[in-house]
């Protein structure tokens, strides 16, 4: 899936907080409801189901975590004062992991020296960062541990670790409970 642009992350975002369902997979659930109908048995009905549900989630946490990697870029290139987001309804956590706030951001917060672009974390920094971590996370515990990434770059060192046979995936993760599609737990080797 390719990365989105920083208007594109932004726009998605509010989209999402103005209305939830904005951001379901309209193909994606009818193909689930069509697999369900076509279920030759109970068995394929219930993953057929299963499938279902996790089409009509709406994918909240890449939607915020696309917001998170390019809002800050975008609120600088546009001139967009964080009082703007604020008065969007944008939670000061999230404003705050996207380093539009003071105290810990993307990767260092606050002052930059000056630069336009949080420092970035290289793919090396982001596979210690996952050897730091229990046996078992997600991409966004990686991101948190490194203090920064995007969302590709993280992924992309996760994947050149499963090629090296240093971490496996081991599908969504099963404790998920909120809203959007479960995130794709890992685990060490």
């Amino acid at each position: 899936m390719a990365s989105p642009s920083p208007e594109d992350a932004v726009r998605r975002y509010l989209q999402w907080l103005e209305d939830p369902s904005s951001i379901l997979d309209e193909d994606a659930v009818a193909k689930a409801e069509a697999a369900v109908a076509a279920a030759p048995d109970p068995l394929a009905r219930l993953h057929a189901l299963a499938d279902l549900e996790h089409a009509r989630a709406a994918d909240s946490e890449g939607v915020t975590e696309d917001f998170v990697a390019y809002a800050k870029d975008y609120a600088e290139a546009q001139s967009i004062p964080l009082a703007a987001f604020e008065a969007m309804g944008v939670p000061t956590e999230v404003l705050r992991q996207a380093g539009l706030l003071g105290g810990r951001g993307r990767r260092g917060g606050g002052r930059s020296g000056g630069g336009q672009r949080a420092p970035k974390v290289s793919i090396e920094e982001l596979k210690a960062a996952a050897r730091r971590l229990p046996k078992q996370f997600t991409l966004s515990d990686v991101a948190r541990e490194a203090g920064g990434g995007s969302p590709q770059t993280v992924r992309k060192a996760i994947d050149e670790m499963i090629d090296a046979g240093q971490a496996r995936s081991l599908g969504p993760k099963p404790d998920h409970h909120g809203r959007g599609r479960a995130p794709t737990l890992y685990e060490l080797a």
